[in-house]
């Protein structure tokens, strides 16, 4: 698909259904200011990492995106659920949205880069754009391994079922408090997070590769989304699966995937060569790295 054929998807009107969604949510969010308790923000923290970091980071963008390492099925469809939660779509349309992101990055064709506007860039393409809804042509040429697995199309077809079930558990355990705080709030401050990523990061930061993007590493960025705030390290090494280099560049999703090695449910990690490293802006404050794990 041409570069035109992509833009072409973008501003075509608003997005009615998940305008509507965007609202009931935030205003969802609001109203769980007003009824605190201290389990219902106890499970909204476990939840927020479990669907942002767990689900997205982890499963969503590092493992299916960008095959940074490699799991057992069992352990990949797990991720995936975990990244439902979210609410940022099925896993074949996210993964295809963000590998049209890497291919025409900050420049026409790519889904939400700040040069086409912040506003664009942070929540404007989910309103007016693609909203990651593409055709099927556009999801067989960026996302060909994942549409071919039948429990990835099934489980991208009802993402939202696992959004369901849990409201429902939610509201079981702790009624109101705990469906507005694990649910609402919760899931509204994980967009926010997911978006800031695609903003926020390709505007303010430091660069320690030289990339043809805009892209830098916000620290506080890095802290609200798990690690995915070291943007400028991903996008110089989009396969590599830590993208905190040095030690003060926290990334908890790094630290998650580390532990599934650890209990032998990860294997095949891709990490970036010493040699690129020394190659970097600031190659004196990285440690030394292998290129797997």
């Amino acid at each position: 698909m041409r570069n035109q054929e992509i833009i072409e998807q973008r501003r075509t009107g608003i997005n009615w259904a998940t305008t509507i969604t965007m609202v009931i949510f935030h205003l969802g969010a609001i109203a769980a200011l007003f009824t605190f308790t201290w389990p219902a923000l106890f499970a909204s923290l476990l939840l927020w990492w479990i669907a942002g970091g767990v689900g997205i980071g982890m499963g969503f963008h590092r493992l299916l995106t960008h095959r940074g390492y490699k799991t057992s099925k069992a352990v990949e469809y797990f991720l995936t659920v975990c990244g439902t939660l979210a609410l940022e779509s099925g896993a074949i349309n996210w993964v295809a949205t963000h590998r049209i992101h890497h291919a025409h990055t900050d420049v026409p064709g790519d889904p939400h880069s700040p040069r086409d506007g912040t506003w664009w860039a942070h929540m404007g393409w989910i309103l007016r754009g693609t909203a990651q809804q593409y055709p099927q042509q556009t999801l067989a040429r960026f996302a060909p391994d994942l549409i071919k697995d039948p429990v990835h199309v099934w489980l991208n077809r009802f993402f939202y079922v696992p959004v369901i079930i849990l409201g429902v558990a939610l509201l079981a355990i702790g009624g109101w408090p705990m469906l507005l705080w694990g649910m609402f709030l919760r899931t509204t401050l994980g967009l926010h997070g997911t978006w800031l990523v695609n903003s926020a990061t390709h505007l303010w930061g430091t660069r320690r590769f030289k990339t043809n993007d805009d892209s830098t590493n916000n620290w506080l960025i890095a802290l609200i989304s798990f690690g995915e705030g070291w943007h400028n390290n991903h996008h110089a090494h989009p396969r590599a699966a830590r993208h905190g280099i040095t030690w003060y560049e926290v990334d908890f999703n790094w630290w998650g995937i580390r532990t599934l090695q650890f209990l032998g449910l990860a294997k095949d990690i891709k990490l970036i060569k010493q040699s690129e490293l020394i190659e970097s802006n600031s190659a004196a404050d990285a440690p030394a790295y292998s290129e797997a794990a």
